[in-house]
């Protein structure tokens, strides 16, 4: 719709400026209303058939392909089109005004009428070439977008299909060992494991989740932690209220507190101290070393696995720094 405005206005402006040249700026006559709307209306016919003239040129002369050629072709085209309708119409004008002689009163005029409307047809070419270029451009950059995001998307779905069983895996790795020393602990654990892997299968689904409920994802783990090592475990979160509704990947924080005990020896002498805290930037999540377990079975997921989805929902990645604490800083979502 508003392209044909655009054609219509653009129509009867150029016809009413050249019927007002040809008429009254040459003959210094006074020209009836009748004349300058017919002339208006010449105009919307010769616009309308340089649009299409152009649609057809498009379709047998690519830019892409036809670049100098297409606008040698599409000037001349709009040219002669342009000339020899003007021209007819004010012949037609002319011969129905018998005081008017078409080849002795616009002789003149008609020489500069083509100079005119010659200079207005490579005028015409010219932004009608910058306009196609920006379209295609634009549309490249629509395309190579969608392009990107979908490959992000199928990033992610990989990225995401592999938490389910991560946590499924370690969380039965731990019922299995807590079921030979403690049988009602045992049972609580799987009953509290169930609930929890209900709520991941939920979240994991998602790109991002609320710190808020992260934290309550990790405050089940601990519980389900502290029953299996007692003492030997502790986890302290010091989180701002200002940032709770901050966005994270679903199960970052849960990894990464599983992970401090899947990687380190728990016992009475060197027990694991966990610790959440933020500053206006990032979540720290750090952890003591104690010793490293002998076998430690691993789908090698974890890390690697958080810091992608931050690179492709954020651009950043996590910053790991390994020395006497271990400590991961993951950057606020907001």
């Amino acid at each position: 719709m508003k392209k044909h405005i655009l054609i219509i206005t653009i129509g009867i402006l150029l016809g009413f400026l050249v019927g007002y040249y040809m008429l009254v700026s040459e003959q210094n006559a006074n020209v009836n209303s009748l004349v300058l709307l017919g002339s208006s209306i010449l105009g919307v016919l010769v616009a309308y058939l340089n649009y299409l003239i152009s649609i057809f040129l498009d379709k047998v002369m690519p830019w892409k392909i036809y670049e100098g050629s297409r606008l040698f072709a599409g000037v001349i085209s709009h040219f002669i089109l342009s000339l020899c309708i003007v021209l007819l119409g004010f012949y037609i004008y002319s011969s129905i005004n018998s005081e008017v002689s078409f080849f002795t009163t616009y002789k003149l005029t008609s020489i500069k009428l083509g100079i005119l409307l010659f200079l207005i047809s490579i005028v015409f070419q010219v932004v009608y070439f910058v306009l196609y270029s920006y379209y295609s451009y634009s549309i490249l950059q629509i395309e190579t977008v969608k392009l990107e995001r979908n490959q992000v998307e199928h990033q992610l779905n990989a990225l995401k299909s592999q938490i389910s069983p991560h946590f499924l895996f370690n969380g039965l790795n731990t019922a299995s060992s807590l079921i030979h020393k403690d049988e009602n602990k045992a049972s609580l654990f799987i009953r509290k494991l169930a609930q929890m892997y209900a709520n991941v299968l939920k979240s994991y689904s998602n790109k991002l989740t609320t710190l808020n409920k992260e934290l309550e994802l990790v405050e089940s783990y601990n519980f389900l932690i502290s029953n299996r090592f007692g003492n030997k475990y502790s986890c302290e979160i010091l989180i701002d209220d200002e940032i709770l509704n901050t966005k994270i990947p679903p199960l970052a924080l849960e990894m990464l507190v599983e992970n401090a005990v899947k990687h380190n020896v728990l016992s009475e002498e060197s027990p694991l101290r966990v610790k959440i805290t933020n500053d206006d930037q990032f979540i720290y999540v750090e952890n003591n070393i104690t010793s490293t377990p002998k076998k430690v079975a691993s789908l090698q997921i974890g890390l690697k696995n958080i810091n992608t989805r931050y690179v492709l929902l954020t651009g950043k990645g996590v910053v790991i720094t390994n020395g006497n604490r271990f400590l991961v800083k993951l950057p606020i979502i907001r």
